[in-house]
């Protein structure tokens, strides 16, 4: 499968699980707008990023891999926190909650259809 399919894939399975949730706890399509343009910002980068490091990075090993994926869903749950404060949607400590919560899901699930 072409790296842009694999982006493409990925993006969709997380728009659809954060904006299933956004939905049934939150309720406003307002702040499912906001969470389709948030994940179209963070969710390419982190894959592209992943997908460069298991192919292309030096230190390739396990362990490595596993930190830099922790290092890049920190990075994108932080970034997701402030634009969600930001845009309006919550204030900052549920912002940081939600982003958290919707970035484990969709986390999660990725993991189990691995």
């Amino acid at each position: 499968m072409s790296i842009v399919l694999i982006l493409l894939r990925n993006l969709l399975l997380t728009v659809l699980i954060e904006g299933v949730l956004v939905l049934v706890f939150v309720r406003k399509k307002e702040t499912l707008y906001h969470s389709v343009l948030v994940n179209m910002l963070t969710n390419p980068l982190v894959n592209l990023l992943l997908i460069f490091w298991a192919n292309f990075a030096p230190f390739q090993k396990v362990p490595w891999f596993y930190f830099v994926t922790a290092f890049l869903e920190i990075a994108a749950v932080s970034t997701e926190w402030i634009l969600y404060y930001r845009m309006g949607d919550f204030g900052i400590k549920k912002a940081f909650f939600a982003s958290f919560l919707l970035n484990a899901a969709s986390y999660s699930f990725g993991l189990l259809i691995g």
